[in-house]
């Protein structure tokens, strides 16, 4: 399955990233290979120290073998190394944590994107209007033959026309289109015919009219869930990315491509958090500014809380429209009436099948609920 995803091939924050046929599964294995490669880069920078604090522990354990002065200097060098490890396990910590934040934009972006997908083919109003023209028997050409022939027929014996709300009243206006082939014009053959086709038109629309109508409900439905999920995926961002001090709105964001200026933002955030998080930062500023990386982790969580929303979304959508499907294929007259029924009801069911097929290769994502995509947004790299 083949869709647009990031392309995220460097760390730095201020490098563009941008649109590229790829898989969901090699952008996470991208992200995790950034993860290791922070992780491997500052083990290469703890090695040494680690072993230096080895040797030095060993020596100090035997205080008796080294005259005090020694001693006493060999223990301040623990203590530097021990400061100097400190600030290389924050420093890897706001590395990770800062790789982790992005690829959470790039998850908000690509779901909003799927979300706008989905609004927009529920907004399409083809669906709505083949129901329409479905379920009333007024709209099929025959039927209206009838119905017009009986009004011209009541003007000229009776100087009568039918009442407006016969008009719009389907199932009055079928009672006059009967009648209207009993005492139409034309050989016994032909009415027989007529009678069988305006047959097939009521039969259809009483026996699939309800079974449309839930259809059309239940689409409803649908759209209006997919709205509230858009409002909250555009809360999320704002809430997301508030903590790095971006106040664009996410529709804004995206029409005017403002990413750019969201991972400025991150940068000059993960440089502030960086110093003010360090050995010689004062107390209360490093203090404020340890609550604001939790703050950062929180945010990195709340990414993976709303892809099970949207994930339950999709499946939810994908099971009504199999239920549509159903609908569409249980009418136990259709090789009877197949030369009356109409364009639309076919139209109907491709449409329906097109959206299952959506449903399972376009919105549904496995790939951002399994164990890896875990790991990327606030799990293990390894």
């Amino acid at each position: 399955m083949l869709f647009g995803v990031f392309s995220a091939g460097s760390t730095s924050s201020s490098t563009n990233l941008a649109w590229e046929p790829d898989t969901l599964d090699q952008w996470v294995g991208r992200g995790l290979e950034e993860l290791m490669e922070i992780e491997r880069r500052f083990d290469l920078l703890e090695a040494p120290l680690l072993d230096r604090v080895k040797r030095l522990d060993s020596v100090l354990r035997e205080s008796h073998k080294v005259n005090y002065r020694k001693w006493r200097r060999l223990w301040q060098e623990r203590q530097e190394i021990g400061d100097q490890l400190e600030t290389f396990g924050t420093e890897k910590e706001i590395q990770l944590l800062k790789v982790r934040y992005k690829k959470g934009i790039d998850l908000i972006k690509l779901l909003y994107e799927k979300i706008l997908a989905l609004d927009h083919h529920f907004s399409g109003m083809q669906i709505y209007q083949n129901i329409l023209l479905l379920s009333n028997p007024n709209t099929y050409p025959d039927f209206q033959k009838n119905r017009d022939f009986l009004e011209e027929q009541l003007k000229k014996k009776n100087a009568l026309q039918l009442p407006g709300i016969l008009h719009s009243n389907p199932y009055m206006s079928a009672a006059f289109s009967i009648v209207a082939t009993f005492i139409g014009e034309g050989e016994p053959k032909e009415r027989q015919q007529e009678l069988e086709r305006i047959a097939c038109i009521l039969d259809f629309t009483v026996r699939m009219g309800a079974e449309l109508s839930i259809i059309q409900h239940e689409t409803e439905y649908l759209k209006t869930a997919n709205q509230a999920l858009k409002q909250e995926c555009e809360r999320l961002f704002e809430d997301y990315v508030k903590v790095v001090n971006y106040l664009v709105p996410l529709d804004k964001c995206r029409s005017g491509d403002d990413w750019e200026n969201v991972y400025l933002e991150l940068d000059e955030f993960i440089g502030t958090l960086s110093r003010e998080t360090s050995q010689d930062a004062d107390p209360a500023s490093k203090s404020h500014w340890a609550r604001e990386q939790v703050n950062l982790e929180f945010a990195t969580q709340r990414v993976a809380d709303f892809i099970g929303k949207y994930q339950s979304f999709v499946n939810l959508g994908s099971q009504y429209y199999q239920k549509f499907d159903n609908i569409t294929s249980t009418y136990e007259n259709e090789e009877v009436c197949k030369q009356e029924l109409p364009r639309q009801f076919e139209e109907l069911r491709l449409d329906i099948r097109l959206t299952i097929e959506k449903f399972s290769n376009t919105y549904y994502l496995p790939e951002i609920q399994g164990s890896r995509m875990k790991d990327l947004l606030y799990g293990s790299a390894e």
